[in-house]
């Protein structure tokens, strides 16, 4: 009776355990407690199986070289293992059991072991072996006894794992939760992806410490992204980094394959590779981030016990890895929609600067026909008035400036003509040293006004190039004006340098200035249209895309160079003038002929401009009649072909009121064919496609207003030979 209750109360002792704590660990260590006392022995180990192996789970009473020992023995998995051939109660000695409790009884320092499984529910959970100093010590004949503790453990260690296992079903749903919870309410990709990398830790029984790996699709290398054991910071490019790839070690490997790695020892897989001053630990986890086909990178969890993780494990990473994915699909979505807005947004911008381009383009025009026939006049007055004999001197000098004055505004008109790309462009033998210095003319107050110091290196010899001056001029005002700009803001002040040479057979010039310069994400986009640095309202975006255009159509190239805060400069080359070209160029110019006198019908509703012709021509000998309108011109050749005496030229203005010059010349053609290919149009209009396409069509001489003395006798030339 005495031994019964002593049994009862070992095993209401063990039961008792159970009911103090869920850990596995816990439960075995105070069971061996307890056992190693009830039978005086000396110390006691527990093994669990696991994937079909036994592994030690605790011990009592052993030293930490003992149970290291004891930890990696072979023997274990090969006789004690869960087959269904293992003994169920056993006795072991160096005499009994030379084979199999040699190295038990050598590593635990013991002369006798007892040994049993942990059951529950008819399963073999793992093995207790209790130790004692000498032989006889521990007896066969409680095997009663000791089958009963071996099911009260079992079922102890069997509670706990079930606990375990609820517990942990809890934390990943909670996991999984945050992290669907956090993917609906924040585009912070860092924030989400942190996240997960804590909740992986957090979450999965044993790990220590996680890393978040990302694809660099240019270089092929996992690089960090979020780290368990930086806290709050970015990580570095060489923290967590092992100059990892798609295929090789671990995180490769489970990039490559689409599956989970688990590496239950790193110490004995050859495809885990240390790095020197790298974290310590013994077992890890690498999950892939993957949606379809394409790969993205990789979640991993290491930790400081071999062996830790389990397939459920596997499950849970796998799934938060999923989620990780998403994350990231869904911030490149989200960045990708935004790109597609401000695109659509700056696209909407662009057609509203466009429209009001178009707007300012038809002001132009309307300003440059209003302005070009009172220039005609005044150009041809002061001309006509200059060549008279009896001026005085100094009223010639006078009359000389007024030309000058007049050219002056024609060609900035000419230039805002050019501005709405709607100033037809003429070639002609264009001196790029001259340009240069008359565009620096025009800006030199400005320039001097906002403290632009400006220095000229320019060639010792004549750079000549067939090219239109006005669109040339322009490429050269807006460099100018673009380096002012730039300098002004920058500092208030500032230095422009402008150069030119001759290279090979190209004429370089180049616009240098010690402004703010500009980086490599401005350099790309420099001369895209409506493209600009410059503050909203202050600029269009539009000069540099024209400079481009018209150095391109020339067959000449243009580029920059800059650094941030050391400046920018600009490089303008064309190609120098042939002497081929330069010669039919003199041919098509010259204009020193006279020619004989001729019966003129100048035609134009501007009755300076009319009247201005008209002496000029009489001045060189010529027979004039003038006409104000198309009707009036209708009579007069009319009244001319009734006298027979036929004009020799018609000189008509294309916009009149009444019959204007294209149904004039459309009248001229059916009655007086004779003179249809005598007739000379001029125009203050040439923006017009109206206009435009008219003179295309006929195919005749035409005159631009303003035009020159010089210019109207070389159309009249080409009329008469």
């Amino acid at each position: 009776m005495q031994i019964t209750r002593m049994q009862l109360g070992l095993v209401d002792e063990i039961l008792a355990v159970s009911n103090q704590t869920r850990d596995t660990h816990s439960i075995l260590e105070r069971a061996l407690g307890i056992l190693v006392g009830a039978f005086q022995g000396k110390a006691a180990v527990a093994y669990l199986a696991s994937q079909d192996q036994m592994r030690l789970a605790a011990s009592h009473g052993l030293s930490p070289e003992a149970r290291k020992q004891l930890a990696q023995l072979p023997i274990l998995h090969e006789t004690w293992a869960t087959a269904p051939d293992a003994p169920e109660i056993a006795l072991l000695d160096a005499q009994s059991s030379p084979e199999t409790a040699a190295p038990l009884l050598e590593a635990m320092e013991c002369e006798q072991i007892l040994t049993f499984p942990l059951v529950a529910h008819d399963e073999q959970l793992g093995r207790l072996f209790i130790g004692a100093c000498s032989v006889g010590t521990l007896k066969e004949s409680d095997a009663a006894l000791i089958g009963t503790i071996g099911h009260a453990v079992g079922l102890a260690i069997d509670n706990a794992r079930l606990y375990q296992q609820m517990d942990q079903r809890l934390r990943e749903s909670q996991a999984l939760f945050k992290v669907s919870r956090a993917l609906a309410s924040t585009l912070d990709l860092d924030a989400l992806l942190t996240l997960i990398v804590r909740l992986a830790v957090d979450t999965v029984d044993k790990a220590s410490n996680g890393v978040l790996h990302l694809l660099d699709e240019e270089t092929g290398e996992l690089r960090p992204r979020a780290l368990s054991f930086l806290d709050d910071r970015k990580p570095n490019s060489s923290v967590g980094r092992t100059r990892m790839r798609s295929g090789q070690g671990v995180a490769g490997l489970a990039l490559e394959t689409g599956k989970a790695v688990n590496i239950p020892d790193v110490a004995q897989d050859p495809r885990f590779l240390r790095v020197a001053n790298s974290r310590n630990f013994a077992s890890m986890l690498v999950a892939p981030l993957r949606l379809g086909d394409r790969q993205m990178g990789t979640l991993s969890i290491d930790s400081e016990d071999a062996f830790a993780f389990s397939q459920n494990a596997e499950r849970l990473l796998m799934t938060l890895a999923t989620q990780a994915a998403t994350a990231i699909e869904n911030a490149r979505l989200v960045s990708d929609l935004q790109q597609s807005l401000n695109d659509l947004r700056e696209m909407q911008e662009q057609l509203v600067q466009s429209g009001k381009l178009s707007a300012i383009g038809q002001l132009i025009a309307g300003v440059a026909h209003e302005l070009n026939n009172p220039l005609t006049a005044v150009m041809g007055y002061a001309q006509l008035l200059e060549t008279t004999e009896e001026v005085d001197e100094s009223i010639r000098s006078d009359l000389s400036k007024i030309y000058m004055q007049a050219q002056r505004a024609a060609k900035i008109v000419q230039n805002l003509l050019t501005f709405a790309r709607q100033h037809k462009a003429e070639r002609q033998l264009v001196c790029v040293n001259e340009l240069i210095e008359r565009t620096l003319e025009m800006r030199i107050y400005q320039l001097r006004v906002e403290n632009i110091e400006v220095t000229t290196k320019l060639a010792n010899q004549e750079l000549g190039t067939l090219a239109d001056p006005n669109q040339l001029q322009t490429v050269f005002l807006n460099l100018i004006n673009n380096a002012q700009d730039a300098m002004t803001s920058y500092r208030g002040r500032g230095h422009l340098t402008v150069s030119s040479e001759l290279v090979d057979d190209t004429i370089s010039v180049s616009f240098e200035d010690d402004g703010p310069g500009f980086g490599s994400d401005v350099h790309k986009h420099l001369f895209e249209p409506f493209f600009t640095t410059k503050e909203v309202g202050k600029g269009t975006g539009l000069g540099l895309s024209i400079c481009f255009g018209i150095v391109s159509q020339m067959g000449g190239r243009i580029w920059a160079e800059g650094t941030p805060d050391q400046g920018a400069k600009f490089v303008v080359e064309i190609p120098i003038a042939r002497a081929e070209g330069l010669d039919k160029l003199e041919e098509s110019t010259s204009s020193d002929r006279v020619i004989p006198s001729k019966r003129i019908l100048v035609i134009d509703d501007e009755t300076d401009v009319a009247q201005v012709l008209e002496r000029i021509l009489r001045g060189e000998g010529h027979r004039v009649v003038t006409a104000p309108d198309g009707q009036s011109a209708i009579k007069h050749l009319a009244r001319a072909r009734e006298r027979q005496q036929s004009f020799d030229l018609v000189i008509s203005d294309v916009k009149m009121p009444g019959l204007n010059g294209p149904e004039l010349y459309a009248r001229i053609r059916e009655h007086y064919g004779d003179v249809a290919s005598q007739v000379i149009f001029s125009t203050g209009d040439t923006t017009s496609p109206q206009t435009r396409a008219f003179l295309q069509s006929v195919g005749l001489p035409h005159l631009e207003k303003p035009f020159t003395l010089e210019e109207l006798h070389a159309v009249m030339l080409q009329i008469f030979g």
